[in-house]
């Protein structure tokens, strides 16, 4: 009995852990600070979209299947672990400072920035080791004038 509860707590591990593809890491967390807030709009679907296209530099069809995959991860997701530990293990600094770039975007895209988005930029910023700094020079480079 003890096992079979011991069991319910195991995390997959090898091959029936299913792994994401950097790219999908990538728009699996721009979708994080869309949902952070609770408020799903078009404009920051919009704003995922551009920097899906843009940044990872896929095809519209590849694209719409990023989106749709990234969404189904939001829903499933119990942590950020398997995200952020791809974007360390396939990113550049420069490729991370373009991802938190385009967060902040995802997050002025309706016009203001909510707190629960703001947090959950910082804390994948922090999970990705981007310098404050950067994540500073981030948010002041997505601000609309």
């Amino acid at each position: 009995m003890i096992k079979r509860i011991l069991d319910l707590f195991k995390q997959p591990t090898g091959p029936e852990r299913e792994s994401i593809s950097p790219d999908l890491a990538a728009a699996a967390l721009l979708v994080e600070v869309m949902a952070a807030d609770d408020d799903w709009q078009d404009t920051e679907e919009s704003t995922i979209r551009n920097a899906i296209l843009h940044s990872l530099k896929v095809t519209e069809a590849e694209c719409q299947e990023l989106l749709s995959n990234a969404k189904s991860r939001h829903r499933d997701a119990h942590d950020l672990f398997e995200m952020t530990r791809q974007i360390n293990d396939h990113f550049s600094p420069e490729k991370k400072h373009e991802l938190v770039l385009n967060m902040w975007k995802v997050a002025w895209a309706d016009g203001e920035v909510d707190r629960y988005e703001d947090h959950t930029i910082r804390k994948i910023a922090e999970l990705i080791y981007v310098p404050h700094e950067q994540f500073i020079k981030a948010k002041l480079e997505a601000k609309p004038s």
